[in-house]
């Protein structure tokens, strides 16, 4: 994605959220100023996108929207539940550890560190400098009386990898939780390595790293067409394309020690229990809780 660009694939993941928690059962899995703000937030997008904030009120769009999404992607629209809810579920079970400060890399339109700030975290994110500037405006528009999280805006490239910890107000001595939703999917090899050695090297004590990643190579050759497809549509590219065990690999290699990993299988069953849906989760879809080792001085 451009730096001076927003993102679509963020934009269009708000809007799946904000049209299926229209729908009771998975509404009531969130807190109902998380329902707000997206309510908020797709209203606040720029048009056409706009749009689906009026056209996904009237259920029969969201069944016809429901059903061509499940024909061309089974299962992309429950991941979006999945990522939203099972990331909020650690961060809050890892509170009594004494885990206070969040930063979120790429948090696009997402409501997670707002809404953890209003629980007393210290939040921040990290995000290209268009949407960075995109984000701030509408928390600023629509919740200029409550605590909001610091937004920066940078954008890494290969050459360029260096993110703002020392130029903000991160505080590398408090416990801290480093989310990366949907992050490193769109991030090169040679990025990850160099981002995951500077958060290696930033904090004291050493952080837990919360990330989501998608193993193409699971799902069926058509499936994975149809999203490759679908990123490149609005501009965008998929660029780490890792194995789960790739993945597993290029953390361990960079001293993060995963500790809990969530597949498709079990995320699906889960949710189907709290929601009733038949509906199942992408095939290669994975969330992932990893700590940083400790290092030895």
């Amino acid at each position: 994605m451009k730096s001076d660009q927003i993102s679509k694939t963020a934009a269009f993941l708000a809007i799946k959220f904000y049209g299926l928690t229209r729908i009771p059962a998975f509404r009531n899995l969130f807190d109902d100023s998380v329902i707000t703000f997206y309510d908020r937030m797709v209203a606040h997008l720029p048009a056409p996108l706009c749009y689906y904030h009026y056209w996904l009120k009237f259920s029969w769009i969201r069944k016809l929207y429901l059903w061509s999404e499940e024909l061309l992607l089974p299962g992309d629209l429950l991941h979006v539940i999945a990522r939203k809810w099972y990331i909020r579920q650690q961060i809050a079970s890892h509170k009594k550890e004494g885990y206070e400060q969040i930063i979120v890399l790429g948090a696009g339109f997402d409501d997670l560190s707002y809404s953890f700030a209003q629980k007393g975290w210290d939040c921040f994110e990290i995000d290209v400098p268009k949407m960075a500037d995109y984000k701030r405006d509408f928390l600023n528009r629509c919740y200029s009386t409550n605590k909001i999280p610091d937004v920066l805006g940078c954008y890494l490239t290969n050459s360029n990898p260096h993110l703002p910890f020392k130029e903000s107000a991160i505080d590398p001595h408090k416990k801290t939780i480093i989310v990366a939703e949907g992050f490193f999917d769109y991030v090169t090899t040679d990025l990850t390595k160099q981002i995951l050695s500077q958060i290696n090297q930033y904090f004291e004590p050493a952080p837990l790293l919360i990330t989501t990643h998608f193993a193409l190579d699971e799902l069926p050759a058509h499936h994975r067409w149809t999203f490759e497809i679908g990123v490149k549509s609005v501009g965008e590219q998929l660029q780490l394309h890792k194995s789960i065990d790739a993945f597993r690999n290029l953390l361990s290699e960079h001293d993060f020690n995963i500790e809990k990993q969530y597949d498709r299988a079990s995320v699906s069953s889960e949710l189907q229990l709290h929601t009733g849906t038949s509906l199942s989760v992408l095939k290669g879809f994975y969330v992932l809780v990893a700590r940083q080792l400790q290092q030895v001085t």
